[in-house]
């Protein structure tokens, strides 16, 4: 199965998801989306997901200067960004339930 088609459906949520705890700027954001076993997911798709959910109105942002580099822009959840985690993870629990059932039917046939 093409992990690269599943993941494009669930972008949003995940980088939603990766900044329920913490504010974070779009490498370490990408970082954190592989750390936790999203290793097919790529720059430009975490980049272009945080200009939508940005634009959006899901997340805030703000520049934090660096003397080592460019100045990074950070992203972290406003309240309707935290609302539409909720509200999406409610959808993908669903989903999931939905797909595991089918699943668990179709190996014990």
């Amino acid at each position: 199965m093409d992990t690269t088609q599943l993941l494009k459906g669930v972008l949003d949520l995940a980088v939603l998801a990766a900044l329920r705890d913490e504010d974070g700027y779009g490498y370490d954001i990408l970082r954190r989306l592989r750390a936790a076993g999203l290793e097919d997911v790529g720059d430009a798709s975490v980049y272009g997901t945080l200009r939508r959910l940005f634009a959006g109105g899901y997340l805030n942002s703000y520049v934090v200067p660096s003397i080592e580099g460019p100045h990074r822009k950070y992203y972290g959840l406003n309240t309707a960004g935290r609302a539409e985690l909720q509200r999406s993870g409610k959808v993908w629990h669903g989903f999931a339930s939905t797909m595991d059932d089918l699943l668990r039917e179709r190996e014990t046939a």
